[in-house]
């Protein structure tokens, strides 16, 4: 029989080949295997907000999610409460914890809130085991209360606008009053606006009685307010400038179905632009449209804040 040298030279080549590729799946998969990461775990809950409410109001939150570090690595943003495994494990492991709200009620917009302290702790975290924390957090030492009403005075620092066409309602209830179903302790008299259903047009607007100097250049103004309604609420800011008074809606609050709702509304798309020497007050004011036409407006209000960093 003939052979063709050529065939032999490739027969033999690919022999060594397969051999080659055995020896080194030996050793890749063998030899030189590296053991499985096996991670602890941490249970986060949700958080507790310490107040002093005589000058930081009632400690009212809606912290959604916590972004998560282990000694300065960061782990993540997850929503609360969650379990979450954690690569980094010894004695002294360094969690640190922020606290996210959903800005302007955005659940696509869920950033850490700068006037809250972060959360610290050391942990001993082994591998498959669980850690639980629940991150206790204050406001910072340089939150600005511009403004606080919380209405237990049972006196009002918002004043009728001057702008609105109908008959001005906003009563300062106690929270044991029918209706009011606050969820939080430590209220006593929250304010309603209570309105007839035939009103029309702007039905509704208050503003601040004071003038606020407030950061500029993108700094961020929080408003913060918890509030119950069964209409669409405006708020908004008047800017003075020393020659002009402008008012500038911001943010509208839905109908929040029958439950009280915290709100975080950012003020810096506008307040960020103004110049040194503008004030703003804010206003709130009720406009009907739609099926709002045939609704009685009431809208429960409590724990108005305004609020920077310095």
């Amino acid at each position: 029989m003939f052979y063709n040298n050529y065939n032999i030279v490739n027969m033999k080549n690919l022999y060594n080949l397969i051999i080659l590729s055995f020896v080194l799946f030996i050793l890749t998969t063998g030899c030189d295997s590296k053991k499985e990461v096996v991670p602890a775990y941490l249970h986060i809950t949700k958080f507790i907000l310490t107040t002093n409410p005589l000058t930081e109001g009632l400690n009212t939150q809606e912290i959604s999610d916590a972004k998560v570090f282990a000694n300065g690595k960061e782990i993540g943003s997850f929503e609360l409460p969650i379990t979450i495994p954690i690569s980094v494990k010894g004695n002294k492991v360094e969690i640190l914890v922020l606290a996210n709200i959903k800005e302007n009620g955005s659940s696509s917009k869920r950033v850490n809130y700068s006037p809250y302290l972060y959360f610290i702790d050391t942990l001993n975290l082994a591998e498959n085991e669980i850690d639980s924390i629940r991150p206790k957090i204050r406001y910072r030492s340089n939150a600005n209360f511009a403004w606080l009403e919380d209405f237990e005075d049972q006196a009002n620092s918002l004043q009728k606008s001057g702008s609105s066409n109908t008959n001005d309602s906003l009563l300062i209830i106690p929270t044991s009053n029918n209706g009011v179903d606050q969820p939080f302790s430590g209220s006593k008299y929250c304010g309603l606006i209570d309105i007839a259903a035939s009103d029309k047009e702007v039905i509704f607007e208050r503003n601040t009685l004071n003038q606020y100097t407030v950061p500029n250049k993108g700094a961020d103004v929080y408003l913060e307010m918890d509030i119950k309604t069964n209409v669409n609420l405006q708020v908004g800011i008047y800017t003075d400038d020393g020659t002009t008074i402008q008012e500038i809606p911001i943010y509208v609050i839905f109908d929040t179905e029958t439950k009280w709702k915290k709100a975080y509304i950012n003020l810096n798309s506008e307040t960020g632009t103004l110049s040194s020497n503008s004030k703003i007050r804010l206003f709130f004011g009720i406009y009907k449209s739609g099926s709002d036409i045939t609704t009685a407006p009431k809208v429960y209000l409590d724990n108005l804040k305004l609020i920077y960093l310095n």
